[in-house]
């Protein structure tokens, strides 16, 4: 009987255990809180309930001052404490110095407007006037207020920077209060980040804008793609700087009421000019302050409205003077109140689907457009006659079009009748072009209009971006076939011929341009048709290739009127040991990095279009030794001892005489690995941004490449191989 009730009670009490077991088993998730001022370090955690919400507290810091708590690494999303928990999640506290600092830089006001009594008139988001458009600075040891009062009117847009560059910028999102009675905010294609949206005047008045700073505060978004050390101030922000608004009453010289120009321009309609005449100027009605706009549009047709600044001469004439603050695009429309079904919005412009009229009504106040289809179309469809083909290549003509800076009778397409146009040319892999009507991209025509790019399951033409790019080299005809009632219907067929007829130079200057900012490195110039580039790239980095003839000034590299041929991603070829390191899928015709490491790329021209492969890869960049020579340093130009470098860089302190001329010269040599045999010369044309003492070394004279040091003293020298191109800076140690 014991052993039974013994049994009994310990099976009570088991079903005891897990009952209770059962009854708290309630899922949970961690919150984590860190300290983004202390990398990540964290403050606290605790298991909150699936369905309750965190805890909002207060963290204490010595010499700090807490922020606030937020959602994102990034600090542009506040942490919202009433929100439910989920599952686990990681809450992001920002603290900033508890101690003033007094800035000591100069705020701008940069905009635009359309009203000529407004200080931004024709300034077209630069510093016109430094005058009228610097704020001016307290006088305080206390706080950083910075202001100005000015007229402002409907449709002026504009920020606060210190410079022409928006670095330091501060838009919409630092403003205090509600303010939608009398400014608005506008976000750009750029970004959706509110600190860099555009300030928008909804109301007629005079205002005062407090700027408040807090430098000691201020912070980078170093997490950005196109974050570097030399451009850091354009992604400076500040979590607590704030502008004050204050609308003190109507506008001391009121806007003289006189209609804005808002013009229309399109790939049809005006071939991408800008035309002043009145039939593509939107008309302006007093008495409901609306603009109006009516026109018969091709179906096809691709457009947008901008305001136009223009002023008549002496003689009456009216002359384009620059761009205003209206831009009416896809986005503008009030697909409430239009007629969609007839509108191509998928894209920035505004696009048309069928034939006929086409009526606008923009309201300036709400800064939208109701767009309104009439099947009315009385002018009819006159095909364009004149073409040409526009873009890059290895091949001529394409080399030379430059994407339409250099369109000749090279690039011009055949007239075969009135509906059809024909060209025959080489086309190498990799060549790229659209066909145009003109040098602005006029009535263009490109991929999508391309009739089987595949034939036998071989694709001989892709899309690269807007352009149609060739997959096979090869000698081609290209005819292009004009629907006659609208571009809708054109298409584009060819037909290759067999192979390349033209005879390649094979002897270029390469460079290397990588995201974010796609700047060219130094020059490779290739020997007998290849050439080696190595360089350090990170994980998930875009690039590309471009190359010009031999000798092209660097000044012009890179340059607007002359872009150079790009070598893209689907020109990588088959026979690199280390190619699996690198994508060419990347949706928009770069490479691609899979990893992080240095590389070494070899660009081939031997066989016509350049193929890329990467013969060599290694984790971490090869370490090299530096050497300093010159009178400057020791009276001759007898080699110091050998530096080493660490991860890239090497940095020494050398004291040099100071002075003018060849006495006071020096330059720097790098032995290495992939350096050949007489090492790689650092000079004048190597000069960094950073150094604080780069102003005291000038160049060489007659050009040449050694420095000349300009102050005696004792200097720190950092030589940096980890980027584009070979970086000296200097900075003062005495």
């Amino acid at each position: 009987m014991k052993k039974i009730g013994l049994f009994l009670l310990l099976l009570f009490s088991l079903f005891v255990i897990s009952s209770c077991d059962d009854t708290s088993d309630t899922p949970t998730a961690v919150v984590t809180y860190v300290d983004l001022t202390n990398n990540n370090e964290v403050l606290k955690t605790e298991n909150v309930a699936i369905g309750s919400t965190a805890t909002n507290w207060t963290p204490e810091k010595e010499g700090y001052i807490f922020d606030k708590w937020y959602a994102t690494p990034s600090m542009n999303i506040e942490y919202d404490f009433t929100k439910e928990i989920t599952g686990d999640v990681t809450i992001f506290g920002n603290f900033t110095k508890d101690v003033f600092e007094v800035d000591t830089r100069k705020y701008y006001i940069l905009g635009t407007s359309g009203e000529k009594n407004s200080i931004l008139f024709g300034t077209n988001w630069k510093i016109g006037d430094a005058n009228k458009q610097q704020l001016t600075k307290n006088n305080s040891d206390t706080s950083n207020i910075y202001s100005i009062t000015l007229d402002l009117y409907v449709g002026d847009s504009f920020q606060f920077a210190i410079n022409d560059d928006f670095n330091n910028q501060r838009g919409f999102g630092y403003i205090e209060g509600d303010v939608s009675s009398y400014l608005k905010e506008e976000k750009s294609y750029l970004s959706n980040d509110s600190n860099k949206a555009n300030i928008i005047v909804t109301k007629e008045g005079n205002y005062t804008f407090n700027l408040n700073t807090h430098p000691w505060a201020d912070l980078y978004d170093t997490e950005n793609e196109a974050y570097t050390e030399e451009n850091k101030e354009n992604f400076n922000y500040s979590t607590i700087d704030t502008i004050e608004v204050i609308y003190n009453g109507e506008a001391n010289n009121a806007g003289d009421n006189t209609p804005i120009d808002i013009m229309i321009k399109g790939s049809y309609i005006t071939a991408w000019g800008h035309l002043l005449e009145d039939e593509y100027t939107m008309t302006y009605n007093e008495d409901t302050d609306l603009y109006t706009y009516s026109h018969e549009f091709v179906a096809g047709d691709s457009f947008c409205f901008y305001n136009f600044i223009r002023e008549q001469d002496e003689n009456g004439e009216w002359h384009f003077v620059g761009l205003g603050p209206i831009n009416i695009n896809s986005t503008k429309v009030d697909v409430n109140n239009s007629d969609v079904k007839y509108l191509d919005l998928t894209g920035g412009n505004i696009g048309t689907l069928a034939n006929g009229t086409y009526s606008f009504t923009y309201d300036r106040n709400k800064d939208s457009v109701i767009v309104k289809y009439d099947e009315t179309f009385t002018i009819g469809y006159e095909v364009n006659d004149t073409w040409y083909v526009s873009g890059s290549g290895a091949t001529e003509p394409l080399k030379s079009s430059q994407f339409g800076y250099n369109l000749t009778d090279a690039q011009k397409l055949t007239k075969i009748d009135e509906y059809t146009y024909q060209i025959t040319m080489d086309m190498a892999r990799g060549d790229m072009f659209q066909i145009v009507g003109n040098s602005s991209y006029g009535y263009a025509h490109s991929y999508q209009d391309v009739v089987d790019p595949v034939k036998d399951g071989v694709e001989y033409f892709y899309k690269a971006e807007d352009n149609m790019a060739c997959r096979v080299d090869g000698n081609y005809t290209i005819t292009l076939h004009l629907d006659q009632n609208s571009p809708l219907g054109d298409t584009i067929t060819w037909v290759r011929n067999g192979d390349i007829i033209q005879e390649f130079q094979v002897d270029y200057d390469v460079y290397l341009k990588y995201a974010p900012l796609w700047e060219v490195s130094e020059t490779y110039a290739t020997t007998e048709g290849k050439v080696n580039v190595s360089v350090y790239l990170d994980k998930d980095i875009e690039f590309c290739f471009v190359y010009y003839p031999k000798g092209t000034p660097i000044e012009e590299v890179g340059s607007y009127s002359n872009p150079g041929v790009t070598i893209t991603g689907q020109m990588l070829g088959n026979d690199g040991q280390f190619n699996d390191k690198v994508t060419n899928e990347t949706g928009n015709n770069n490479f691609k990095t899979l990893v992080s490491g240095y590389y070494i790329f070899e660009i081939d021209f031997t066989e016509g279009a350049p193929v890329v492969n990467v013969i060599n890869y290694k984790e971490k960049l090869p370490e090299f030794e530096a050497v300093i020579k010159g009178p400057a340093y020791n009276g001759s130009w007898e080699e110091s001892d050998k530096v080493s470098s660490i991860d890239g860089k090497v940095e020494f302190e050398v004291t040099l005489t100071g002075g003018q001329g060849s006495n006071y010269e020096f330059g720097f040599t790098l032995y290495g690995e992939n350096l050949g045999q007489y090492g790689e010369y650092v000079g004048y044309y190597n000069l960094g941004s950073s150094g604080d003492a780069n102003s005291y070394m000038e160049q060489q004279a007659n050009s040449g490449n050694n420095f000349v040091c300009t102050r005696s003293g004792k200097y720190k020298v950092v030589i940096d191989k980890s980027g584009l191109r070979t970086i000296v800076d200097f900075y003062l140690v005495d």
